[in-house]
């Protein structure tokens, strides 16, 4: 028996449509900040410009040098943070290795940080106080709402603790009264903590990292880690080998991502009312 896939893009088509009504008659404008060049960070954006464009919403991305000095970027996104024009911002990640990231994050401000990037922001969503989740926790709450599936309760297994997804995904969880293990770099024999998750969430950007043979029958697997190889975009979960063994399983792409841009969308929409 094979898993049934969990698209995302049906309900985020189902969400933009929803999303445009909020949009009419408003002048919305989000700003993205990209250091350096990036495969995976252009895929990102273009989809975010895609659909922000599709919404009625100005677009405008600032491409700054990969050896920009942390005086500089920090003078920038501190700017276009006081841009009236400017509803929502981002500052796409990563950024170059002789950038302090935090620091650069914590310039955007509150009300315009649609990401929940900055230690105000997350810091709020971390203690529930915050009216927005960070967009990959928003598109895997859907996602698991669409299909009914509850995690109270559940073994969650997260494998990666990034900034943008294993780390804002395991408050969420721990939130939502999951019990939650996380893996990482350093951790030993990985298949044996995930053959014993009921919901596996793997957001490292390793090609094929999780194969069938890592997972408990019947699990939820949900792949929220992207690589791109000859510009085709590939997930964690090696999906030949899981398919035959998980219950749910999203795809990459089509599974979180679009669902991730189209939160990111609702996030402004709601900081700007």
């Amino acid at each position: 028996m094979s898993a049934k896939i969990l698209q995302g893009e049906e309900i985020a088509k189902r969400i933009l449509e929803d999303l445009k009504k909020q949009v009419a008659g408003r002048q919305l404008k989000l700003a993205v900040v990209q250091v350096g060049e990036s495969a995976i960070s252009e895929t990102y954006i273009h989809k975010k410009e895609e659909a922000a464009r599709e919404l009625g919403i100005d677009f405008e991305l600032y491409k700054l040098v990969q050896d920009i000095s942390q005086t500089e970027l920090k003078s920038r996104v501190e700017a276009i943070g006081k841009d009236n024009t400017v509803s929502g911002m981002i500052v796409q990640l990563p950024l170059p290795k002789h950038i302090n990231q935090q620091e650069i994050l914590d310039m955007i401000p509150l009300e315009k940080d649609v990401d929940v990037l900055s230690s105000e922001s997350f810091g709020l969503f971390a203690l529930g106080r915050l009216p927005i989740l960070p967009p990959t926790v928003g598109a895997v709450s859907l996602l698991l709402q669409e299909n009914r599936v509850d995690i109270k309760g559940e073994n969650v297994v997260i494998v990666g603790a990034g900034r943008l997804v294993g780390l804002p995904l395991a408050i969420w969880c721990i939130r939502e009264k999951a019990t939650v293990t996380i893996a990482n770099e350093y951790t030993k024999d990985l298949a044996s903590i995930t053959k014993n998750a009921d919901i596996l969430i793997s957001g490292v950007g390793k090609k094929g990292l999780i194969k069938g043979d890592m997972v408990k029958k019947g699990a939820v697997v949900i792949d929220a880690g992207t690589s791109v190889e000859l510009k085709v975009a590939k997930g964690d979960i090696d999906f030949e080998s899981v398919v035959k063994k998980a219950g749910f399983l999203t795809p990459v792409p089509g599974g979180v991502g679009p669902l991730t841009v189209v939160c990111l969308l609702r996030n402004l929409l709601i900081l700007t009312c």
